[in-house]
């Protein structure tokens, strides 16, 4: 009988730190918007000119998820994680479930690809670059 409380306890120890994530991210994100109102509002009652948002940083800046290097990182990971799953089950005397080692491999080439995409992208036309960022010729 004891047998059975392992994966329970599992599943809810894993579901529990999960929505315990969730949920400090929530609080994080709800903490930093009532901060940046209050600082507005501030700087609307003084008069001055207002401080940038978070939103405006993030647009300055560039979205997160499309940064070229963070979707490099994940596909050499997913690759990786792919090849090495692989050969492990290869090994271990299922070369039927080794294929699935494969799914991790594509997802992390298909990052790999979009990171070259980003990139490209983010290199531009020598006309849209600064004269200081120009690319060799």
């Amino acid at each position: 009988m004891n047998v059975f409380w392992i994966p329970i306890v599992a599943i809810v120890f894993g579901i529990g730190i999960a929505m315990l994530g969730l949920w400090t991210d929530h609080m994080r994100r709800t903490q930093i918007l009532e901060h940046q109102h209050r600082e507005r509002m501030a700087a609307i009652e003084k008069g001055i000119t207002l401080p940038p948002t978070r939103a405006d940083a993030d647009v300055a800046r560039g979205d997160r998820k499309s940064d070229p290097a963070r979707v490099l990182r994940s596909g050499v990971l997913l690759l990786g994680l792919g090849i090495v799953l692989y050969f492990a089950i290869n090994e271990a005397g299922g070369h039927e479930g080794a294929l699935f080692g494969f799914i991790p491999a594509t997802l992390g080439l298909a990052n790999l690809a979009y990171a070259v995409v980003l990139f490209n992208r983010g290199r531009g036309t020598p006309a849209d670059l600064p004269n200081d960022r120009l690319p060799p010729q």
